[in-house]
């Protein structure tokens, strides 16, 4: 009986849920021909749809621009800037620096050799080099002194006229009086301008020492061997002789 009792409940079950979806089937198909009908008497059903929010467009991303620095070399003030200097002037071998004004050269002195032997001269020589900016006139004495001290000879107040800038110029004296004094000095003073480009200047001294072969007394001399060498050859020729006889006896 129980087990009969359950089958009628579930036959009973089964039916009502079969009419509970017959029904609501029925129930739309009602309402959707109420909505299309067009009949003014029908029931107007208005379904308004509101659009959902639109999501925002995203933000254009820029990417930034990228820079590239190069180290730059500082470069001095003009201040700071220094111009090339020219070569400053030197000496040359032999020369010296007269306050960085003139270039004075040592002495050069050539023998006039002479038969007499109380002449002879001396031809004397100096060169000069004008290194200043400037232009100017000097002077220049010339002499000699023998072994002794003795003055043989002089040349006074020899010109050096308008020397320019970067100009050379040499002067000479002829010393006459030398003779035949084997061991001579020779001396040559350059006077400049007390002033030249602001700088004081002195005056200068080059030397020399000469030696003169004595010829004269050489050939004195030679002459005197000469005769010495004859008078000895003529007074052995004037020997007399001696006559040997056959056994070295004296005859």
């Amino acid at each position: 009986m129980t087990r009969h009792t359950a089958r009628r409940g579930a036959t009973l079950l089964l039916f009502g849920t079969a009419g509970l979806v017959a029904t609501m089937a029925f129930g739309s198909s009602a309402a959707l021909a109420s909505v299309t009908d067009d009949d003014d008497n029908g029931i107007g059903i208005t379904i308004e749809v509101t659009p959902g929010p639109v999501a925002p467009a995203p933000a254009a991303t820029t990417t930034p621009a990228t820079t590239t620095t190069r180290p730059t070399t500082p470069t001095k003030p003009a201040a700071d800037v220094v111009a090339p200097v020219a070569d400053k002037p030197v000496p040359a071998e032999g020369e010296v620096d007269l306050g960085g004004i003139l270039f004075v050269s040592g002495l050069t002195s050539v023998y006039d050799w002479s038969l007499n032997p109380l002449d002879g001269a001396s031809e004397t020589s100096l060169t000069v080099r004008n290194v200043s900016k400037s232009t100017f006139t000097s002077t220049v004495r010339f002499w000699a002194d023998g072994p002794i001290g003795n003055r043989l000879g002089e040349v006074h107040n020899v010109s050096i006229t308008d020397l320019k800038p970067g100009e050379t110029r040499t002067v000479e004296a002829r010393l006459d009086g030398i003779g035949q004094s084997t061991f001579v000095q020779v001396h040559a003073t350059l006077m400049p301008p007390k002033v030249v480009d602001g700088v004081e200047l002195d005056s200068l001294t080059r030397d020399q020492f000469v030696v003169i072969p004595p010829w004269a007394v050489a050939a004195l001399g030679g002459i005197g061997v000469l005769g010495f060498a004859g008078v000895s050859v003529a007074q052995f020729l004037r020997r007399p002789t001696f006559r040997f006889g056959f056994r070295g006896v004296p005859a």
